[in-house]
């Protein structure tokens, strides 16, 4: 075993410069992929914290507001408690008392000894009638310590715990924590309130709808303020989605990482073949060989993510912070989760590993004589039986994508055949691609040789024997482009759709919609009526959700979706603004594509109904005019009716449209309306704008970075193969030189040869990646928009980069003396 291990390191000597290449592309891709991830779930961790910070263990208070000159009483608290979904109250009253020393008074809570008071406002300690806790400006203010004594209303009380600053919770900075018994004397003498609290900390049961629960506490008192602490779910989901996006990036990265280290691994077995075949010949067995091998490999991944571990946790504070910053999403700076980053190192090293198994496997198995052949192989092996499997492929993807648009179950299954689809035609172009290689340069000879001259035609002669060893570095380039055109293309198509979509949610600036939907208890008029008596709204109209109708046709009744609107308020907000008959009697405005569909005309009579569930049958309710057509219907209605439809009474409240020049304004005092209506979202266009805005570069920021580690690992790991390559060829190059080639032609060759492999992959790697994002996109068809900054800059970087590298390297291996590169061993 020694042995092995000496031999292995002796070779690891002779190759230094591919060894430490393989290194570093590993270590930079792991330092990669540990800093995006750990990023990602310590902004999810962050979120978590601050919502716990902000609200505890609690998910809604109830209370009154003080105008309203109402209390929590007994009766209420009870009524609540017996409540099925309610886990636990606690109560809390609110007054302010003096404290003799500074002669001031101060906000006071009066809590319960329970676990959702403590962690709400954050203290430890239980309190008695003669203990209270303060914050630390207040104690620094009072020159006070814990176990200090601090004079209230002329009684002493005992500092038993000072607590932070609760800025973030929306307090008063500086308060008094007191026991609720002892505050509700203090507002009962200083405020002259009577009650059982000012208001309800309330923990319900796990699973528990909080929007339901909010709605049945609300039937218990219409005056009742309930505040719902629900993190704001688009943060929620961006994180969630950014989590996902991570994930995917880094098995990316991961991916076309493996490639780059077969490729350099590749290179480094073609010159250690030499020595193997002579080891086997002196009895070497295959185990030995699988051994020296395996541990060859296993030292390199095994030090490249060592590094890289090493690298991240060292980077920590810089990458975290700057993230953070670039994608202004909030994350601990300092926290390196050793057990996760541990974890993720572990899976990426088995994934690097596996894919060196492949060519560690293929070199050991074989004889002597073989090694020497395979070594210097041109062609590849099992071409007629590649290019069947191609046709195969290509064909059962084809299928595949016609299948998953044209199947009754597309919706259900279409994701997974356009999946499926994608990876066999990936899987189809990487079997053959090597098989066509040759030919398509063989192709180009002629053209090239009359367009760029005969260095051009020796360049590309002498590249062919060399497509099988270079496959890998053409792949490598491809499936970099590839990553760059589809996640480009897709995050710009997904930013445009979003803001296409945002612009047709929103015809107002500012929409209020409920959580509950067809569960909800709001009468439309009602909230309608509260909305429109603020100061800054401009207008308003109601929308109901979309209920399931019928039109009789000539020969059946035809299916439609409507939706009950107050029309004359949406035809004030120009929402319907073909719509001129006043009187809504019996009159429905219909969609463009719905008229055009079943030849409907203003003015025309229709005969409408619903399905009974009593009768099992279509129940006709009526003649109805179509009082106008509309280009564009909201909410993918076909149909709207008013409200004054009874017959048609089936939709509940859905989505407010509020009109305002004063959209700040407007929203702060929508949020005054929340509290009695406490089931509604407020959404504003501008907001929304802002923040997909801000979620788009975020992921755009984590993309850009990705790709850009990735261009450069790319470069470095293709430049490293094909510098080698060159080397390995210097003979050919001296010989070259013998028949007349002048040093410049040499270096000609060299760039030709480079170009033309960097071209190849590059266009191959475009072409590659916009049809798997036409295929994928398939999933939701719509239009497509094209990063060309992107592609464009990635191309240019390559080849500026790959031609003032050879054109340097051509003029060095140009100028060498040819008797001593004749004579040099180049394996």
């Amino acid at each position: 075993m020694k042995t092995i291990q000496g031999l292995a390191l002796r070779l690891f000597r002779d190759n230094k410069f591919i060894v430490f290449s393989s290194i570093f592309s590993i270590a930079i891709a792991i330092m990669l992929v540990l800093s995006m991830v750990l990023f990602s779930f310590n902004a999810q961790s962050t979120l978590k914290d601050e919502f716990k910070q902000m609200y505890g263990d609690m998910d809604l208070s109830v209370g009154f507001n003080m105008e309203q000159n109402k209390v929590v009483s007994p009766t209420l608290t009870n009524q609540i408690s017996k409540n099925k979904r309610v886990e636990h109250i606690s109560k809390v009253s609110l007054t302010h008392v003096k404290i003799n020393k500074i002669n001031s008074s101060f906000y006071t809570i009066g809590v319960e000894n329970d676990q959702l008071a403590k962690s709400r406002y954050h203290f430890k300690r239980s309190l008695d009638e003669r203990s209270i806790v303060i914050n630390k400006g207040l104690a620094k203010t009072l020159n006070a310590k814990v176990g200090d004594k601090v004079v209230i209303e002329g009684k002493p009380f005992t500092l038993v715990e000072i607590i932070k600053d609760l800025d973030a919770t929306g307090i008063a900075p500086d308060i008094i924590i007191m026991n609720q018994k002892t505050a509700n004397m203090y507002a009962k003498i200083n405020d002259h309130i009577n009650a059982d609290a000012t208001y309800l900390l309330i923990k319900a049961n796990e699973g528990t709808n909080l929007f339901t629960l909010s709605n049945q506490i609300k039937s218990y008192d219409k005056d009742l303020r309930i505040d719902i602490t629900e993190q704001d779910p688009l943060i929620k989901n961006n994180l969630q989605s950014l989590h996902t996006f991570v994930i995917v990036l880094s098995i990316l990265v991961l991916i076309v990482t493996s490639l780059l280290i077969i490729s350099n691994f590749e290179l480094l077995l073609y010159k250690m073949k030499n020595q193997f075949a002579i080891m086997r010949s002196l009895g070497a067995t295959t185990k030995q060989m699988s051994k020296m091998i395996f541990i060859q490999s296993t030292m390199i991944n095994i030090a490249g993510v060592c590094i890289g571990f090493l690298l991240a946790f060292l980077s920590q504070q810089f990458i975290y912070s700057w993230m953070s910053k670039l994608l202004d999403i909030s994350s601990s700076a300092t926290h390196f989760d050793v057990g996760i980053a541990v974890i993720i190192a572990i899976c990426s090293f088995i994934i690097i590993q596996l894919f060196l198994l492949i060519p560690s496997y293929k070199s050991a198995k074989i004889l002597p004589i073989k090694v020497m052949q395979e070594n210097e192989k041109l062609d590849f092996g099992y071409s007629k039986i590649r290019v069947i499997l191609f046709k195969i492929l290509v064909g059962i993807s084809l299928f595949l994508i016609i299948a998953s648009q044209v199947m009754p179950t597309k919706g259900q299954n279409g994701v997974l055949l356009l999946l499926t689809a994608t990876v066999l035609i990936l899987l189809a172009f990487f079997l053959v691609f090597p098989v066509w290689l040759p030919n398509i340069l063989e192709k180009l000879l002629p053209l090239g040789q009359k367009i760029f001259g005969r260095e051009y035609y020796v360049s590309i002669k002498n590249l062919i024997p060399q497509v099988k060893k270079n496959t890998l570095i053409i792949l490598t380039i491809s499936a970099l482009m590839m990553i760059a055109v589809f996640g480009s293309v897709t995050l710009r198509t997904i930013q445009v759709n979003e803001q296409e979509g945002l612009k047709i949610d929103f015809p107002t600036p500012v929409v209020v919609d409920t959580r509950l939907n067809s569960n909800t208890k709001i009468e439309p008029e009602e909230l309608t009526k509260e909305v429109e008596k603020l100061s800054d709204v401009k207008s308003v109209s109601n929308f109901s959700t979309l209920g399931l109708g019928e039109l009789k046709g000539q020969k059946k009744f035809i299916d439609f979706n409507y939706a009950l609107v107050d029309v004359q308020r949406l035809q004030k907000q120009g929402l319907a603004p073909h719509f001129k008959n006043q009187n809504n009697d019996n009159n429905i405005i219909v969609s463009k594509d719905f008229a055009r569909q079943y030849h409907l005309k203003p003015g025309q009579k229709v005969q409408l109904g619903l399905y009974s569930d009593e009768r099992q049958d279509i129940e006709t309710k009526g003649t109805y005019m179509v009082s106008a057509i509309e280009k564009q219907m909201l909410n993918g209605a076909d149909v709207y009716m008013d409200w004054s439809h009874k017959e048609f009474s089936g939709p509940t409240f859905f989505r407010l449209y509020v009109d305002s020049n004063h959209v700040e304004s407007v929203v702060k005092q929508l949020e005054g309306v929340k509290s009695q209506f406490p089931e509604i979202k407020i959404s504003n266009y501008d907001q929304l704008v802002k923040q997909a805005t801000a979620m788009f570069y975020q992921r755009w920021g984590i993309f850009m970075l990705v790709i850009t580690t990735l261009v450069i690992c790319t470069m470095v790991g293709v430049f490293n193969s094909l510098v080698n390559n060159i080397y390995s060829k210097r003979k050919e190059y001296a010989v070259l030189r013998t028949m007349g080639i002048k040093p410049t032609g040499i270096r000609n060759v060299i760039l030709s040869q480079v170009i033309t492999y960097i071209m190849i992959g590059l266009f191959i790697g475009v072409l590659l990646g916009l049809v798997v994002t036409y295929v994928l996109l398939l999933v939701d068809p719509g239009k497509i928009t094209i990063d060309y900054k992107v592609i464009i800059a990635i191309i240019v970087a390559m080849i500026t980069s790959s031609t003032l590298l050879f054109t340097y390297l051509g003029n060095k291996i140009g100028n060498q003396s040819i008797s001593l590169e004749l004579t040099n061993d180049n394996k």
